[in-house]
Parts: structure tokens; sequence; C-alpha cells
């Protein structure tokens, strides 16, 4: 079964803290497996304090979901269907740019990753920069 190692989580990190650091943000990341449990988890210093537990909701929303939480954060339009999680029924799941699912080179999911301290575009970013 594919799993995430330590080594490759650090890597995801320590390639989202030089993006941060480029776009002079002070973030949050966390890396979970593919069950979403934590792996690895760094705060840079000056992050808030709520992008702890953002970080670790984006990633999770990401390995449950299997997909980017940016493309799951459509904006509600009236009179279309729209995907709906409320709090007390999907707990720790948020549908907000800043997490995206890690995948294997044979396509299996391994993990996910959150981002957090910016805006939502700017978590994606960061996200997704980790994952270069």
């Amino acid at each position: 079964m594919p799993e995430i190692t330590l080594e490759h989580a650090n890597r995801l990190i320590i390639q989202g803290i030089t993006a941060a650091e480029a776009e002079g943000m002070n973030a949050v990341f966390a890396v979970l497996d593919k069950g979403a449990h934590l792996v690895a988890f760094v705060r840079m210093d000056g992050a808030w304090l709520a992008s702890n537990e953002l970080a670790i909701a984006k990633a999770r929303t990401s390995v449950m979901l299997q997909a980017p939480t940016a493309a799951l954060a459509a904006p509600v339009e009236l009179g279309k269907p729209a995907l709906h999680f409320d709090h007390i029924h999907s707990p720790g799941l948020l549908l907000v740019g800043g997490g995206v699912p890690l995948f294997d080179n044979d396509g299996n999911l391994i993990g996910g990753l959150g981002a957090s301290g910016g805006t939502p575009e700017q978590d994606d970013a960061l996200a997704r920069a980790a994952m270069a």
C-alpha cells in the first residue's frame, strides 16, 4: 500500500516555507497520510495560531474528498445544486483554498497537504508550490 514518508512530507514543507518566504508570508503547513493522520506539521514564526487548525482541516478535506479544496469552494449559484457540508455531519472539513491531495507516481492517494496563513487564493498557491 502506498504511503507518504516523513522524508517526503518534510520536503514538501520545506518547499512550502520557501514559497511563503518568497511572498513575505508566515504560514502553517500540515501533511497527512491517506488515513488523514498527521505526518508532519510546522508553523512558521509569526504565523496566526488559528492557521494551525485550518491547515490540518484543509489537508484532511483534500484527503477525504481526493480533490484540491480550492476546487470544492465553488460559489453558490441560485437555482443550482451545491455541495453542502455541515460541520455537525462532517467535522474537520474545510472547503476553502489551501488543501491539496497527494498522489504517488501511479496515481494512488498517499495523503494531503494543507497550507494556511493568507487568503484562500494565497494558501492554494502555497500548497501547490509545496508540491512543485
